[in-house]
C-alpha cells in the first residue's frame, strides 16, 4: 500500500463503509481503494464503459465552466438540454451471453451517444442508464425529433458487439429540456441536474413523459447591484 496509515486513519477508512469491508480480510486497503476510485470519479476520471460517474455531476466541477461561461445565466436562465438512455432487459443480456459481452456492449452505447452528440458531457446515472448533458457549450439542442433517430443507432451499434444470431437491444429514451433562473452558484447546478434527470427518466419509464420534458426551477440567486443614496 503506497500510503503510510495509522490506527486513527484505518479506523476512519473502515468506518466509511462498514458494509464494503464487513466481509473482507483486508478492510484497510479496500477501503482506501473505494475512496480513491471516488476521489477519481469527483474529477472526471472516466469509468470503464468510457462515461463519467455521477459523483462528477454532483460532488465534481462538471458544470462549472459552463456557468462560467453563460454570462446571461442570471437573467435569462440556464438551460441544458438532455437525453436518458436507459438498455432494456440488461439483465437477460448478461445472462445470455455472458458479462464480458453485457461490458462490450455498454461500452459500444457509450461510444454510440458520443459520436451522436459531440461535444456533450456524457454520464452514468446507473449501471445501465446514461444521460447525454446538451451542455451550452456543446452549441446542441435537444427536441423530440431526436428520439427515434437516436433510438436506431444505439440498437444497431449495441447489436453489432453483440454474438451472432443476438437480438439488438431496445432503449428507454427520456428527453429533458430544464432551465435554471437565477442560479446563486456553479455548485447548485450538479445536484439539481442529477435529481431531474432521475425524475425525468421515471417519467418515461412510468409512460407519464409525453414527449420532451420541460422543466423550469426558480433558485432566485439575483444579486441586485447597491443603489446609489
Amino acid at each position: 500500500m503506497p500510503y503510510a496509515i495509522d490506527e486513527a486513519m484505518a479506523t476512519a477508512l473502515v468506518t466509511l463503509y462498514p458494509r464494503l469491508v464487513q466481509r473482507s480480510p483486508e478492510p484497510v486497503k479496500v477501503a482506501l481503494q473505494r475512496l480513491l476510485d471516488e476521489e477519481h470519479a469527483r474529477r472526471g476520471v472516466p469509468d470503464a464503459t468510457g462515461a463519467l460517474n455521477p459523483l462528477a455531476l454532483t460532488q465534481g466541477t462538471l458544470l462549472k465552466e459552463e456557468f462560467d461561461l453563460s454570462t446571461h445565466a442570471h437573467h435569462a436562465g440556464w438551460t441544458l438540454g438532455a437525453l436518458i438512455a436507459d438498455v432494456k432487459g440488461m439483465i437477460h443480456v448478461n445472462a445470455r451471453h455472458g458479462f464480458p459481452a453485457g461490458d462490450a456492449m455498454l461500452r459500444a452505447v457509450v461510444e454510440s451517444l458520443r459520436s451522436q452528440f459531440p461535444g456533450a458531457k456524457l454520464v452514468r446515472l446507473q449501471g445501465d442508464n446514461f444521460a447525454v448533458l446538451l451542455v451550452p457549450t456543446s452549441g446542441l439542442t435537444v427536441t423530440e425529433a431526436l428520439r427515434e433517430p437516436t433510438r436506431s443507432r444505439l440498437s444497431a451499434d449495441a447489436r453489432a458487439v453483440l454474438p451472432a444470431g443476438a437480438e439488438a437491444p431496445d432503449f428507454t429514451l427520456a428527453l429533458l429540456e430544464l432551465t435554471i433562473e437565477q442560479p446563486t452558484h456553479w455548485q447548485v447546478l450538479g445536484p439539481l441536474v442529477w435529481g431531474e434527470l432521475e425524475r425525468a427518466y421515471t417519467l418515461e419509464r412510468m409512460g407519464n413523459a409525453g414527449g420532451l420534458q420541460k422543466r423550469r426551477l426558480q433558485l432566485g440567486g439575483f444579486v441586485p447591484g447597491r443603489s446609489e443614496p
